[in-house]
């Protein structure tokens, strides 16, 4: 039997069809007509017609919703739609909970697949019916030129110079060993000299620090901080100067030997034993300057002491035997031009020897900004004549921080440092 729900429609008749109408309603779902429940549960508004299959007449039930509950002027709960929504929304939240979760888990996973997903498995060729490839392969992209490398600066080139003793190069006199000139040929200022490609086109500056030896803590600052290719002039009275010498060309430094010339306002002003006397006799002054020679070995040329100026170096006929023997001995002479009418140059040029000629004096003014206008003014001379020549005290040691710090910038200014050997006879006469 199909089912249908009836809606009671509001009773518009007598009083004796309402009471009927009630009558009914109470004997069908047991409730007292005085209004007492008969069990514990609720009278249902809604009839079923299979139970009234029995022949009773029935009124339509009640209306349910907002006409019923107008017309018994009751009211609908408002918490039952208010809690609907909000475990609708729970439950939203809780998806999104789980979503994002699961996102976080499986993420590594995710980016693997994802990964090998892209990647580009092996290219199969598109053939044609004959066997040849439809689609030639492109042509392989040619690889960029290599970059030159710069070219190794001779200021930062590892050398190794010679041992400072080498018997072939020394003779053995009363006073000790000095040099000579090997039976090959070979002098000594080229093999105790600092490698240097000679065919470096950029200009040279050559910086010479003297007084090496008189302070043992200046010595060995100059020693550790100078680059390699600065050059020391040693002074023979340095008690023990041997190890010195030895230290400084570990280190790459070409060494000269300073020797002890009359100064002017001699004797007031005396450089102490074998100094070079004008007034003594050209063999005299070749014993003095034999005994200097035999202070160490491993130098590569003489210059002379700069406690002052040299009246010995104006003395054409004294100077000339001195120089004849620095020529002999296979050794350089670096004239630091220490007073007006040295004859250093024309006597070096007539006896074809082997001489540097020293522009300024770096530490003329011993003040940072001095030594650095000096500085300037020696590159300066660099870039006119292609070579130049400074030198400084070792006791100040103003000078060897700025000499440290300024020959680290020459590069980039187009300049490089060389040792004395590498400006020999670069220098116009003078």
């Amino acid at each position: 039997m199909a089912l249908s729900l009836l809606r009671k429609k509001p009773s518009s008749g007598t009083e004796k069809a309402k009471d009927d109408s009630a009558a009914v309603l109470a004997a069908r779902f047991g409730v007292d007509r005085k209004g007492g429940k008969k069990d514990k549960a609720k009278a249902d508004p809604f009839i079923n017609l299979d139970a009234a299959s029995d022949g009773d007449s029935l009124p339509a039930p009640k209306r349910r919703g907002k006409a019923g509950a107008a017309a018994k002027g009751d009211r609908a709960p408002a918490s039952k739609p208010l809690i609907a929504a909000g475990a609708v929304a729970g439950v939203f939240l809780l998806g999104l909970a789980g979503t994002a979760v699961w996102l976080a888990v499986t993420a590594h996973d995710t980016a693997d697949r994802l990964t090998a997903s892209r990647q580009v498995g092996p290219k199969l060729a598109v053939l044609l019916p004959d066997g040849t490839p439809r689609f030639p392969d492109a042509p392989a992209a040619e690889a960029p030129p290599k970059a030159e490398e710069a070219p190794l600066d001779p200021v930062d080139m590892p050398v190794t110079l010679q041992p400072s003793r080498n018997d072939l190069l020394l003779e053995r006199l009363r006073v000790g060993l000095v040099p000579k000139v090997a039976a090959d040929g070979t002098a000594p200022w080229q093999h105790y000299a600092r490698p240097f490609p000679q065919d470096d086109k950029r200009p040279r500056i050559a910086i010479v620090v003297t007084g090496m030896g008189q302070s043992a803590a200046a010595t060995q600052t100059a020693i550790a901080r100078l680059p390699g290719a600065v050059s020391f002039a040693f002074a023979p009275t340095t008690p023990q100067p041997q190890p010195l010498v030895d230290a400084a060309r570990e280190k790459g430094h070409e060494v000269l030997l300073a020797v002890p010339m009359q100064p002017q306002g001699y004797p007031a002003s005396d450089p102490g034993a074998n100094t070079l006397l004008t007034s003594l006799s050209d063999e005299e002054n070749v014993k003095r300057l034999e005994a200097t020679l035999a202070a160490f070995t491993g130098y590569v040329g003489l210059t002379s002491r700069t406690d002052s100026g040299t009246a010995f170096l104006t003395q054409r006929d004294n100077l000339r035997a001195v120089l004849q023997q620095v020529q002999r001995r296979g050794l350089v002479y670096l004239d630091l031009w220490q007073v007006q009418g040295s004859k250093v140059a024309p006597l070096a040029k007539e006896l074809s020897l082997p001489r540097a000629f020293s522009d300024l004096q770096i530490d003329r003014m011993p003040s940072a900004i001095g030594i650095d206008e000096q500085l300037a003014q020696l590159e300066r001379l660099a870039q006119a004549n292609g070579v130049a020549v400074g030198f400084a005290e070792a006791q100040n040691p103003v000078v060897i921080d700025r000499l440290a710090l300024w020959a680290g910038t020459l590069r980039d200014r187009g300049i490089v440092l060389a040792p004395v050997t590498a400006v020999v006879n670069r220098q116009a006469d003078r």
